[in-house]
């Protein structure tokens, strides 16, 4: 027998209409109640806060690692509904903060609430408890029959149901999902399991676009990291490589990745990327920026 603990957030999955739009309010003991609980899995239900996932803070994610942290020798699995909106920001949180967990993280979550007629979370929910009572460790999200790896996943669909893709890692899933039954393709790496808690940091993300000026960039100096987002595989602008120079010599830890949907930035291809390597900023390759994001509130970056 497979002991399972869910915690709920929130989020559409959740959500119930009301004079003022979706909102919030169904509990996890409600959302469990709408799916079959795969045979041989028993599921306990915590619920640590009904929100959008708009509006979860670090703080609440920090909460929700610490959760896991101190039930992981209790349970089997956790699965943890959440807002599709920032599910990657906080897969890739969790990675981050409990490098080496033993356990599967299970995130899923819905593009139609729980109660509505062809909604695709009854198959979620089901999915990812399969997922949570299987052998795979970390965080990771399930979602449209499929199980990607937290620092892996980005959201690339406001409306379809296979809303997630690999993003600029162009990584596959580790796992997938077919009439409940899951294989799994890979998993990360075993290390001991830590608790890592996030720095203070003061950051900053600027994409580069026409309307992007040097006054903008030079708003950066002081900070503690600037991810830039350049043109294709990493261009930035002649115009702009004074204003990035003045933040990197302030002290600022300058990263640059790309714009696209898929592919790596690759600052060594073109001049216009060489011209930002000279200056001292540094190439994110494949990395998402949700994974970015969560290894410089870890201090990996």
């Amino acid at each position: 027998m497979k002991h399972i603990l869910l915690l709920s957030t929130g989020g559409t999955i959740s959500c119930r209409a009301g004079a003022d739009g979706l909102a919030p309010q169904a509990d996890g003991t409600q959302l469990l109640g709408e799916v079959r609980v795969p045979e041989g899995v028993r599921v306990e239900v915590r619920d640590l806060m009904c929100v959008d996932s708009t509006d979860v803070t670090d703080t609440q994610r920090l909460a929700m690692a610490r959760a896991l942290w101190e039930n992981r020798k209790t349970y089997d699995g956790f699965v943890l509904t959440h807002g599709t909106d920032t599910m990657a920001y906080t897969a890739a949180f969790l990675c981050r903060v409990l490098p080496g967990f033993d356990r599967p993280v299970i995130l899923t979550g819905s593009q139609l609430p729980m109660e509505e007629d062809g909604s695709d979370a009854p198959e979620n929910l089901s999915d990812a408890l399969v997922c949570a009572a299987s052998d795979y460790r970390g965080a990771a999200v399930c979602f449209a029959g499929k199980l990607r790896r937290g620092t892996c996943v980005t959201k690339a669909d406001t409306q379809a149901f296979d809303a997630f893709s690999g993003g600029n890692t162009g990584c596959p899933p580790d796992g997938v999902i077919d009439d409940g039954v899951l294989t799994l393709l890979d998993m990360p790496q075993p290390e001991a399991p830590a608790l890592r808690l996030p720095v203070p940091v003061r950051a900053a993300v600027l994409p580069v676009t026409p309307l992007l000026d040097a006054e903008t960039v030079l708003t950066c100096c002081g900070r503690d990291v600037l991810l830039l987002y350049g043109y294709g595989v990493g261009g930035v602008p002649e115009a702009l490589a004074d204003a990035v120079a003045q933040v990197v010599r302030s002290g600022t830890r300058v990263y640059l990745g790309t714009q696209c949907a898929c592919g790596p930035a690759d600052c060594s291809v073109y001049a216009v990327g060489r011209r930002m390597q000279a200056l001292g900023v540094r190439c994110l390759g494949a990395q998402t920026v949700e994974d970015a994001i969560a290894c410089i509130q870890c201090g990996l970056l």
